[in-house]
């Protein structure tokens, strides 16, 4: 993950990349799945994951800053 990046930028541009798309693009918003400052604040002062769905998307977020995607199944 990019330094600068926020946690929730990261998952954006990781959906955009394997979508073709632009970050601006993606649809929906995050807010619409997960508090994107929450998960920004996550890992400040702990270790561990999270993983939740958004556009279609299983997405999981590491303590290490490790941002992966797995589609759902329909």
């Amino acid at each position: 993950m990019n330094d600068k990046a926020t946690v929730s930028t990261e998952v954006v541009r990781a959906v955009a990349r394997v979508e073709g798309v632009d970050p601006a693009a993606v649809e929906p918003a995050l807010f619409e799945a997960v508090d994107g400052a929450a998960l920004d604040r996550l890992f400040r002062e702990t270790t561990g994951h999270v993983t939740f769905e958004y556009d279609g998307y299983e997405v999981t977020v590491t303590s290490e800053g490790e941002v992966s995607l797995a589609p759902l199944c329909e």
